[in-house]
């Protein structure tokens, strides 16, 4: 066989792998959902009902923990306001012909002590949440403890640009 049809014939075959796969892709109809036949949690339930579930929460646990999470969420929403007005302000300052350097560097410190109040504000949530476990779920605890900074950091890259 020469060179030209083997190509033609690799070619060929890679069409149909391709149209083959296209196919399945669109006939297939959607995705598999992660959730199966359910929608997905509102925003911010999915974490508690991660919490909840790894917990193993009974009724009144969860009751207890719905308060704390009305408390935590009323106080990040606080913070994230005062962190986005601090931002607002620094960035203004790039208006100016010349930046206050000193204006911006008591803004960031500013931003810092505003995310070291957040972290605390987590950690002492976290805190909570412990407290509410018997003493059957501490090993549970313990075990979701190890993998918090993954359920509960940024997901996905940072923007383009950066």
């Amino acid at each position: 066989m020469n060179r030209t049809k083997l190509l033609t014939i690799a070619v060929l075959g890679l069409l149909v792998l391709n149209t083959g796969t296209l196919g399945m892709l669109l006939l297939r109809g959607p995705a598999h959902h992660p959730h199966g036949d359910m929608p997905p949690p509102p925003p911010g339930e999915g974490p508690k009902r991660i919490i909840i579930e790894r917990l193993h929460f009974d009724e009144a646990q969860q009751k207890q923990y719905e308060a704390l999470i009305d408390d935590h969420r009323k106080r990040t929403a606080e913070l994230h306001e005062a962190s986005r007005n601090l931002h607002k302000e620094l960035y203004s300052l790039l208006a100016a012909d010349t930046a206050d350097k000193a204006k911006a560097d008591a803004l960031i410190l500013q931003i810092a002590e505003n995310q070291k109040a957040t972290d605390h504000l987590n950690f002492d949530h976290f805190r909570q949440i412990k407290a509410v476990c018997r003493p059957e779920q501490l090993n549970d605890f313990n075990r979701l403890s190890e993998e918090l900074s993954e359920l509960f950091a940024p997901k996905g890259p940072p923007p383009p640009g950066r």
